[in-house]
């Protein structure tokens, strides 16, 4: 493919521009996680040295937690929560990020807590509605651009894209719901028919501000 119509199937790829992520904005695919500015509900704790901000996102799971016979539905391996950690070490150093597939936990949220946050590492959230095909809708995407001194939690079964770090690499803790079936635990949808380009980028994130 020559450089002229590779410019061309950029030019003719739907860009997305992210905008900061708010408590609202973030809303309909689950919660930010961040220090509040004002929480009626926050306690001192620790002999006084120290508040506890409390319920600040739903930690869900659509699975059983157990074999026993209270499970509401057996054709579903019980899961249980895996705290784990993301290091992304490699940061997004182009203008652009080219999206190529999406994925979602049906059965349960996921949170990303950047780990020791200074405001100085960026990440940005790719996000999309489920169409009728139950698949996700390219022309509803969504990006919103954090700083590492908040976090994330996905609703479970959210289309999002891996985790796209820029500036220097973030390491985040992360908390989901799983129990080993890989289809259950994490399933990925690939544009590979929606694409515009060769290399099968269905869509662009501009990260340059």
């Amino acid at each position: 493919m020559s450089p002229d119509i590779v410019h061309e199937v950029a030019q003719a790829l739907q860009t997305i521009q992210p905008v900061p992520i708010t408590n609202e904005n973030f809303a309909r695919w689950g919660q930010v996680v961040r220090l509040p500015d004002a929480d009626p509900n926050a306690v001192q704790v620790n002999q006084g040295t120290a508040r506890k901000f409390s319920h600040l996102a739903e930690f869900i799971n659509l699975r059983p937690a157990s074999t026993d016979s209270a499970n509401p539905n057996p054709t579903l391996a019980p899961a249980t929560a895996n705290i784990a950690i993301f290091k992304c070490y490699k940061p997004v150093a182009t203008p652009t990020f080219g999206i190529k597939l999406l994925e979602r936990h049906s059965y349960s949220s996921q949170m990303f807590m950047p780990m020791g946050g200074d405001g100085n590492g960026s990440f940005i959230v790719v996000t999309a509605e489920n169409g009728p095909d139950d698949k996700p809708v390219l022309s509803t995407l969504q990006a919103f651009r954090c700083n590492n001194t908040l976090g994330i939690n996905y609703k479970p079964n959210v289309w999002h894209h891996p985790m796209i770090v820029i500036e220097k690499p973030v390491q985040f803790m992360t908390i989901t719901h799983e129990n080993g079936v890989a289809l259950e635990d994490c399933e990925e949808y690939w544009f590979t028919k929606e694409s515009g380009s060769e290399g099968g980028v269905a869509a662009l994130i501009q990260l340059t501000q």
